[in-house]
């Protein structure tokens, strides 16, 4: 009797850790540390929703891609250019030194292949600027490129200069 008391109370015990456990849709996305003046675990959201679903860029529709991770090293070249952008009043591809965001990616010690640059001007939050970005055809695309498999994104300390680079390591 006793062990069936036993065996009870070791099922209800698994039961109760089972039902508490988060499951998969509860779990945050790994956003690093690096501090990028925006809602990281929001921005990646919004970029995988894009990503998982048939997208439309410009007049083509693009298939579904596989989800993005998020990288620390791509994050600090997007927010160092952010911050150039701003500090200098300048709104470019090409940073005021000459560099290309491939160049910014490894200097921020970025080991993988960078393969894309979106910037924007004068978006108040995430929402705004990821609508910006799918309503323009060549940063829909960047958005959509399957090849990337890591992202990072940063909006400027001061002013809404955005920048997102989008690269691909080796998994």
């Amino acid at each position: 009797m006793k062990a069936i008391h036993y065996t009870t109370g070791i099922l209800l015990c698994l039961f109760f850790l089972t039902a508490c456990s988060k499951s998969s849709d509860d779990v945050t996305p790994d956003t690093g540390t690096l501090e990028v003046n925006l809602d990281k675990a929001k921005i990646l959201s919004l970029v995988n929703a894009a990503r998982t679903k048939a997208t439309t860029c410009g007049s083509n529709v693009k298939d579904p891609v596989a989800a993005i991770q998020w990288s620390d090293e791509l994050a600090k070249a997007a927010l160092d250019h952010s911050n150039d952008m701003q500090a200098k009043n300048y709104f470019s591809h090409t940073g005021q030194d000459g560099s290309s965001f491939g160049q910014r990616a490894k200097a921020a010690g970025y080991a993988g292949s960078p393969v894309g640059e979106n910037i924007a001007l004068g978006y108040r939050d995430e929402d705004a600027v990821m609508e910006g970005w799918l309503n323009s055809t060549g940063h829909c695309n960047n958005i959509m490129n399957g090849n990337a498999n890591e992202i990072g994104i940063a909006r400027s300390a001061e002013g809404n200069y955005w920048t997102m680079i989008l690269g691909r390591t080796k998994k």
